[in-house]
């Protein structure tokens, strides 16, 4: 009976940090047309081999994703993004397997181990120190500061690691955020120069100067540039300022 209680134990665990997760508050409820629309799309299937309607899924995606699938949903829309968009075979990472990353020794343990208690400090699941969510977000930071040297691990990437272990485990956490990095070229405003980050800052700046003059009017005679207040929305994908459950469907655009 030990081990089926070690197994009932471990059950329970599962649905107790789901619990702890989830729990954020949603911008809007979720529509019983659209959970019913996503319903049909997860369960079809052979999905992977049949074409959609895509412009049914933006739609769905702008109507809102049920919070409880919403993990699944993102890994159906990066599911349909590869196979539209296939990544090159040259600009893939080493395809060096979780579970042997965890296996190795990081130069960033330091920085990674100080900003733990900083990310989503809040949080149910990452409020205890060294508890289950600070761990397995120190093993996804860990993992990828070894499977891309070049950027290591940068002030930023614990928040948008974070959202993504709230709605799916570990291992597919860090996949999903591989798949950020390398295929959607989030990796490039972390590099050591930061150049794509000042390039994103001149983006806003040139944004706000043709469509909100008069807030850049007053910003700039304040002497208020971008750096000081969107440094932290592009580092995190806004995960660090706004709520989560605002964040949440900013992912869901970005899959």
């Amino acid at each position: 009976m030990e081990k089926e209680n070690q197994k009932l134990q471990a059950s329970e665990n599962d649905l107790l940090n789901k619990r702890l997760k989830l729990d954020y508050e949603e911008m809007t409820s979720c529509l019983k047309e659209v959970m019913s629309v996503w319903d049909k799309m997860l369960t079809m299937p052979g999905r992977s081999k049949i074409k959609l309607d895509m412009e049914k899924i933006h739609s769905a995606v702008e109507k809102g994703v049920p919070r409880q699938q919403r993990g699944e949903i993102w890994k159906f829309l990066v599911e349909l993004h590869q196979l539209k968009h296939p990544f090159p075979n040259k600009q893939q990472p080493k395809d060096t397997p979780y579970k042997e990353l965890l296996k190795q020794l990081t130069s960033q343990q330091h920085a990674i181990l100080i900003d733990l208690g900083r990310t989503f400090p809040t949080h149910p699941y990452f409020s205890s120190q060294l508890g289950a969510g600070q761990l397995s977000l120190y093993n996804i930071l860990k993992a990828y500061s070894l499977l891309d040297p070049e950027v290591g691990y940068c002030q930023g990437l614990s928040f948008v690691a974070g959202v993504l272990l709230l709605h799916m485990s570990e291992e597919e956490a860090f996949k999903m955020l591989k798949f950020l990095m390398f295929e959607l070229g989030l990796r490039k405003q972390y590099r050591p120069d930061m150049t794509i980050l000042q390039i994103q800052m001149y983006q806003l700046s040139r944004l706000l100067h043709d469509y909100h003059k008069d807030l850049y009017d007053h910003f700039e005679a304040n002497e208020i540039s971008p750096s000081l207040y969107a440094a932290p929305w592009f580092l995190t994908l806004f995960a660090s300022q706004f709520p989560l459950g605002f964040v949440a469907r900013v992912f869901g655009k970005s899959s």
